[in-house]
């Protein structure tokens, strides 16, 4: 079937017609693009608002006095200001929140004008060094040389430093169940 001239001209103008128009599309978010540039510089540069970034300088914010004793949890509250939520122990929290009018200006040098405005402590027990790390009591000298006796016979080499390690572990755990016995 062939067409004559008048009915191609025709159809040509009717498709040029019914044509599909390109697709709208907005302008693209902006917050999308400053993000990209923002989130590594504030990776970057920023000490962040968040407690655990504010556990990095929390000596330098509280002082070192307040900072051996005391941990930022978290924060809490929304437009109108945020509270820190700290953990300290008992007596300690008593004297943070006694102080608590510095620590806050402190805090607000630190993150921002307004960022915080209450304290809020929880309190803890407090912790020592040697239940913390498990330090365990050292052998005495003639627990030592028995144990080095004992092992005397077998060759240098790793075996040989697992068992003195085991020996001493058992060795002293002896040695504090024993002063536990005497106690009681």
């Amino acid at each position: 079937m062939s067409l004559s001239r008048k009915d191609k001209q025709s159809i040509i103008h009717w498709l040029e017609g019914q044509r599909g128009k390109p697709q709208y599309r907005p302008t693209p978010i902006v917050g999308v693009a400053v993000n990209k540039v923002v989130r590594p510089l504030s990776k970057k540069y920023s000490g962040g608002s968040s407690a655990t970034m504010l556990q990095k300088n929390w000596s330098d914010i509280v002082g070192t006095r307040w900072a051996k004793i005391s941990t930022p949890l978290k924060f809490t509250g929304g437009r109108e200001g945020r509270t820190l939520v700290i953990s300290a122990p008992g007596a300690a929290a008593t004297l943070i929140m006694a102080a608590s009018g510095p620590i806050i200006e402190r805090l607000n040098t630190h993150l921002g004008a307004g960022h915080v405005m209450k304290l809020r402590l929880i309190q803890n027990k407090l912790k020592t060094e040697a239940k913390t790390s498990g330090i365990k009591k050292g052998l005495s000298p003639r627990q030592e040389n028995n144990l080095q006796e004992g092992l005397s016979n077998l060759p240098e080499g790793s075996l040989k430093q697992a068992l003195t390690k085991l020996g001493r572990g058992v060795l002293s755990d002896e040695l504090s169940y024993e002063s536990k016995s005497d106690e009681t």
